[in-house]
């Protein structure tokens, strides 16, 4: 019986929409050759256009999925991370800033227990990120956020949840 395999995932949460993808070393490696000339802040509008803004992508979906693995290749928080290796979900956030400015980052890599996520049910993802989030709360005091950002209902529904948690 061979190796089980490692699930790993991108999670990109956006004032307009989520999205989920699972993680593909194939696209990674693509991504790191053939998008070297494109800048992170143009990712990085890519994907808050998208998620934050709602703008069709005009491409194709396995275009979209590039953008967002290079975007997470890139970042710090990702490489540096002691459980890329491991099953684990990259948070990606497009959220507004109190400037009204759209913030896209790798917020937080976490592990995960194996079949917790599903790419068909991405309830899933919401309800990990809800249940998660309290453990790494300071990436959201980095920068202010707006107060109609979706954060803000994010972190209200996770106040609630452990709330309610803690009571049962």
């Amino acid at each position: 019986m061979g190796a089980r395999k490692v699930e790993q995932f991108i999670y990109i949460v956006g004032e307009h929409q989520d999205g989920m993808i699972a993680e593909n070393d194939e696209i990674f490696a693509f991504t790191r050759e053939k998008m070297a000339q494109v800048e992170t802040r143009e990712l990085a509008m890519v994907i808050a256009n998208v998620f934050a803004k709602g703008q069709y992508f005009p491409g194709p979906d396995g275009a979209l999925s590039s953008v967002i693995h290079e975007f997470v290749r890139r970042s710090d928080r990702f490489r540096l991370s002691k459980v890329r290796k491991k099953d684990h979900c990259a948070l990606v956030t497009a959220l507004k800033r109190f400037d009204g400015e759209i913030s896209v980052k790798v917020a937080m890599v976490v592990t995960i227990e194996p079949g917790r996520l599903k790419i068909d049910k991405p309830e899933s993802f919401h309800q990990f990120l809800v249940a998660t989030i309290p453990q790494y709360q300071e990436v959201f005091l980095e920068e202010a956020y707006a107060k109609d950002s979706k954060l803000i209902d994010l972190i209200k529904e996770t106040t609630l949840h452990h709330i309610n948690m803690t009571l049962q």
